[in-house]
């Protein structure tokens, strides 16, 4: 009788904290690993596997051109080739990032402290402080996360969607929006993960 008493007692506990659990969901960004834990950590998993992945991407540009080539990702580095219509190699690691045009073979070099991309650039990649998990999505075998600056949100945000099939992640799109809230869309597919890539083929373009 005493230990139904004491059962019952949790259970009405539990009851009238369980709206308070789901609020913090929603509103606090230290409550959110209780709820979403499990998924933080897979994408965390995900981005930190050091044999990276490469495959093909069409972006669209905030004007609404648009543009294909080849994406290849090792943690804390990215590389862009650009096919179509113009040719272009874009590196971006560390704290910025180098853009070669072959066109006219100009360089341009964008810093990264203010630019969403950044945020995925981290060796070792956590979300967390810095980064605000702003919002996780989940749908049917996918879901999105997005992340922002904790020290200043308004600088920008990225989404990364991930396919999520047989309890494996692939990353098929990541959206951009930038402090000018413009916003840069880039559709992923042909993934090949556990790639071997060289140092080298992240130097920047000279």
């Amino acid at each position: 009788m005493k230990v139904n008493k004491i059962f019952n007692g949790i259970c009405k506990i539990s009851l009238l904290l369980f709206p308070l659990f789901l609020l913090a969901c929603h509103t606090n960004q230290k409550a959110r690993p209780m709820c979403d834990l499990v998924t933080i950590s897979r994408v965390e998993t995900a981005l930190n596997d050091p044999r990276g992945f490469e495959g093909q991407f069409t972006q669209i540009w905030p004007n609404g051109n648009q543009s294909e080539g080849r994406i290849v990702y090792v943690p804390g580095k990215l590389r862009l080739n650009y096919e179509v219509p113009s040719t272009m190699i874009v590196v971006a690691k560390g704290k910025k990032m180098v853009a070669k045009n072959f066109d006219d073979h100009s360089i341009t070099h964008i810093g990264l402290a203010r630019n969403p991309l950044g945020l995925m650039l981290n060796s070792p990649v956590h979300l967390s402080l810095p980064i605000l998990v702003t919002t996780i999505q989940k749908g049917v075998n996918a879901f999105q996360i997005s992340l922002a600056s904790a020290d200043n949100p308004s600088q920008g945000l990225l989404t990364l969607r991930f396919n999520d099939i047989n309890g494996e992640l692939t990353l098929i799109q990541m959206q951009a929006v930038d402090v000018r809230k413009q916003r840069t869309i880039m559709d992923i597919s042909n993934v090949y993960k556990k790639v071997t890539i060289g140092d080298s083929y992240f130097n920047y373009p000279d």
